[in-house]
């Protein structure tokens, strides 16, 4: 038991939160600091008892939708204060678990038992991005956000009774890909089909990246970084995604600034090119990065948008900024 000096927050739904694993944990928290969060609703009441508790560290259990809900919930409370937010322990109890990948080398309950007996863990200080008042470690605009939206439909439709393990993990989404995602571009490449993109500069400096993650072009307030054909773009402050796919190698190389990445590659060539986009290694004169504080990113028509994961609807224009130092996490690697 402990007393009372931190809190977990649980996604009732997320995949690894099973009846096993919340027995182990039961046996080393206080009920009373166990918080369980089935709906919207949930976080934004669970968000109010914390911060009214006043916890110095709170663990989410769940994926990155999970983290990122009790982020803006708590920030929500705290009237935006960022500061107010507790430090955060991520367990890794969901499907991509992009951030908990970055701060974890262990399980969830490994992570969990080590800060207890050593509370005194590393901890690392993030910026995020905001979009629309709310902050996230990454998104996309585009075939990436495409593919998710195709997953979610297709598991629907076909995620229950045989097929279901299949849309539990990565597997899912190259389902996704080839029976939906693929087909639509080969379909409106066969038409003519042309997507087009400008991306606006609206901060004071960002500039286009090199090689190694270097600063090279510098672009002004209002200055065009890119305008052309585009397949997708995306942009966040941490370099991986789920699954561990490291698709912003650079984006937490500048506290004060987020990884943009428009790619022209078209989706065949994408996918011959796969391990090198999943490691973070890809090179290719259709790639574009850029180190950007506050973007305007207009599509030729309205796209798919997800946001930490989860698909957020259809959008043609879509305005991201960073917000420096925005959350601490507890590191065990």
């Amino acid at each position: 038991m402990t007393d009372g000096r931190f809190a977990i927050y649980l996604n009732a739904n997320a995949r690894h939160v099973s009846p096993e694993v919340v027995s182990r944990i039961e046996e080393l928290v206080h009920p009373d600091d166990i918080f369980f969060a089935a709906t919207p609703d949930d976080a934004a009441r669970h968000a109010r008892s914390i911060h009214e508790r006043n916890y110095p560290t709170v663990f989410t259990g769940g994926g990155d939708g999970t983290v990122v809900g009790l982020i803006n919930a708590l920030r929500s409370v705290a009237g935006g204060d960022g500061a107010a937010i507790p430090t955060l322990g991520v367990l890794s109890l969901g499907t991509g678990n992009a951030i908990s990948r970055m701060v974890s080398s262990a399980g969830a309950l490994s992570d969990l038992k080590a800060w207890l007996h050593n509370p005194s863990r590393d901890v690392w200080t993030i910026a995020l991005m905001e979009h629309q008042g709310r902050l996230h470690p990454f998104g996309g605009l585009g075939a990436d956000a495409e593919i998710l939206a195709d997953y979610h439909r297709m598991k629907g439709t076909l995620g229950a009774g045989r097929l279901k393990p299949l849309f539990q993990n990565v597997g899912g989404y190259f389902v996704a890909f080839f029976g939906a995602t693929a087909p639509r571009h080969v379909g409106q490449a066969l038409r003519g089909e042309r997507l087009e993109v400008r991306i606006t500069n609206l901060g004071d400096a960002a500039y286009r990246i090199g090689p190694e993650g270097r600063k090279t072009r510098f672009f002004g307030p209002g200055e065009v970084l890119y305008e052309g054909s585009v397949v997708l773009t995306i942009m966040g402050t941490v370099p991986v995604f789920g699954y561990g796919m490291r698709l912003l190698p650079w984006a937490d190389r500048d506290p004060d600034k987020m990884q943009l990445r428009m790619s022209d590659i078209p989706l065949a060539s994408s996918l011959v090119r796969l391990p090198a986009a999943w490691d973070g290694t890809l090179q290719h004169d259709r790639l574009h990065d850029f180190y950007v504080q506050r973007v305007r990113i207009r599509y030729s028509r309205p796209m798919p948008l997800q946001l930490s994961g989860d698909f957020e609807g259809m959008q043609d224009t879509v305005e991201v900024a960073v917000r420096p130092r925005a959350v601490r996490l507890l590191r065990f690697i």
